[in-house]
C-alpha cells in the first residue's frame, strides 16, 4: 500500500500526533504512521505482537465481536463511519473511518483512533457524583425519619440506584418514617417508572418504615396519569405538611 501514496503525503500523516491507519481493499491494515506505531507498540502485549508492524496485514475485522460488522459498514458506503468499541474489556476506543482517495483512485480506507478510555472513565466518575448529589437522603427534625428530595429528571436508572442507598440509610438511622419530596422533578418520561416507584417503596415498608410522598406538582401528576403510573402511598401537598404528620404520629407537638 505504502507505494501507492506519495512521499508528502506519508510525511504529512507522520507529523501528525493523531494515530492514523490505512486500510486496504481487502479490509487489511495496510500502513499506519508514526503516532499509530508508537501507539500500537504500548499495547502489543493484549494484541500478542513481537512489534507494532506486525499488525500489518491484520484484518480489521479482528477488532470487532462480530466480525463481519465492520466490512458490512465500509461496503455501506456511508462515510465518515464513526464508532466506539470496547478492545480487551479494558480500553475504549473512537475510530473514525473515511475513504481514501488519491488522484480519483480509491486506494482504501483511512482510519484514526483515540483512546478515549480515561476520559469515559471521568465522564463515569461525573455521572456517579451527579447521582450522588441529586438522590440525597437527609435526616429531618422529626425523629427516625429522613427526607428523600429528588431532583431533576427522574429515570429507572435513578429509582434502582436509590433503593439500594435508602435501604442502607434506614438500617443507619433505624428509620420509621421516609419522606420522598417529587417537587423537584423536572421530567417523568418513563411508563415503567410506576412500577419501580412501588418498589422502592415496598422494600422500604418491609423493613419496617412508613413511606410518605409529598410535592406531586400539576404537571406532574397529569404526566403520570398518562403513563398510567399509579401509586396508592399517603401523599401530602408540602415537605411540611408531611412532617407535620410524622411529627403528629410520633406523639409530639406540631
Amino acid at each position: 500500500m505504502v507505494y501507492h501514496l506519495e512521499d508528502t503525503i506519508i510525511d504529512t500523516l507522520n507529523c501528525l500526533e493523531e494515530n492514523i491507519f490505512i486500510i486496504d481493499l481487502d479490509y487489511k491494515v495496510a500502513w499506519m504512521n508514526d503516532s499509530a506505531k508508537g501507539f500500537i507498540e504500548s499495547l502489543k502485549t493484549y494484541f500478542r505482537l513481537d512489534k507494532a508492524e506486525d499488525l500489518i496485514g491484520t484484518p480489521i475485522a479482528r477488532f470487532h465481536q462480530n466480525p463481519s460488522y465492520q466490512e458490512e459498514m465500509l461496503q455501506k458506503g456511508d462515510f465518515p463511519i464513526d464508532m466506539q468499541l470496547v478492545l480487551f474489556n479494558k480500553f475504549i476506543a473512537r475510530l473514525v473511518v473515511k475513504e481514501l482517495i488519491v488522484k480519483e483512485e480509491k486506494l482504501g480506507f483511512i482510519l484514526t483512533w483515540r483512546d478515549i478510555t480515561e476520559r469515559e472513565k471521568e465522564k463515569e466518575k461525573t455521572k456517579a457524583i451527579i447521582n450522588e448529589l441529586s438522590t440525597p437522603i437527609l435526616p429531618t427534625i422529626a425523629e427516625n425519619t429522613l427526607l428523600v428530595p429528588l431532583i431533576g429528571e427522574l429515570t429507572l436508572e435513578r429509582m434502582e440506584n436509590l433503593t439500594t442507598k435508602l435501604l442502607n440509610e434506614c438500617l443507619n438511622y433505624h428509620a420509621e418514617y421516609v419522606i420522598i419530596d417529587f417537587s423537584g422533578i423536572t421530567t417523568v418520561e418513563d411508563p415503567d417508572l410506576g412500577q419501580e416507584i412501588q418498589k422502592l417503596t415496598t422494600t422500604v415498608e418491609l423493613m419496617g418504615a412508613e413511606v410518605l410522598y409529598c410535592g406531586f406538582k400539576q404537571d406532574m401528576v397529569k404526566n403520570m396519569v398518562t403513563l398510567g403510573i399509579d401509586t396508592n402511598q399517603k401523599t401530602f401537598v408540602s415537605f411540611r405538611n408531611a412532617i407535620r404528620y410524622v411529627v403528629s404520629k410520633l406523639g409530639k407537638p406540631s
